[in-house]
């Protein structure tokens, strides 16, 4: 199915999971079926894990990391993404695996091959078939967060990483991807979102 599961992702502080709760909330008023879920999290399981991953209590490995990760996204795909599809209800997600490319793969120098194959494995190579990136200068992005968490609290080089990272996931996804500026307008990045989706073509 086309437009079936959505991803929104970017840097902390880009924009993208306003954005996510705002198409969730169009496609609700149009009475398009919709399942609006975050990474990491969306299940009882993957809560717990993001608890782990995002507090400052803990030290965790670059590795484990990556794999902790993959574990609530291997959960939320079987639990949510793929029963809600079979269903003919679309997946809006805050974030995907491309997270993990860009974040462990890029920004924690993990390997970007290493990192895809592993979140390959873990969602049963369910990608997401649209994404949007919300682009924006780190600086920017890290001056909108009143309190950030574990990973959000890295240094400033290290979300440039994630950043080239990303721009190098929609590089060589190009067809799939859509790049838009975090600092454009809430107003404007809709409409733009909104053209490139299409929904009145996909219900």
């Amino acid at each position: 199915m086309n437009n079936s599961y959505i991803a929104f992702e970017g840097i902390d502080g880009c924009g993208k999971s306003t954005l996510a709760e705002k198409i969730s909330s169009q496609l609700n008023q149009s009475g398009i079926n919709n399942v609006l879920v975050r990474e990491p999290g969306g299940t009882k399981v993957g809560e717990g894990i993001r608890n782990l991953l995002l507090s400052h209590e803990y030290v965790v490995s670059e590795f484990t990391e990556a794999l902790l990760f993959a574990a609530q996204r291997s959960q939320l795909i079987n639990e949510v993404v793929q029963p809600n599809i079979e269903k003919n209800i679309k997946i809006i997600s805050d974030r995907s695996a491309y997270s993990s490319v860009a974040y462990q793969g890029v920004g924690r120098e993990l390997g970007y091959e290493k990192i895809y194959q592993l979140n390959d494995i873990a969602i049963n190579s369910l990608w997401p078939q649209k994404v949007i990136l919300i682009d924006i200068d780190p600086k920017v992005a890290l001056a909108r967060q009143a309190i950030a968490d574990r990973i959000g609290s890295d240094k400033i080089e290290f979300f440039e990483k994630v950043r080239a990272g990303y721009l190098e996931i929609a590089k060589k996804n190009s067809s799939n991807f859509l790049v838009l500026d975090g600092e454009s307008s809430i107003e404007h990045n809709l409409t733009e979102i909104n053209n490139w989706l299409n929904f009145d073509d996909t219900k």
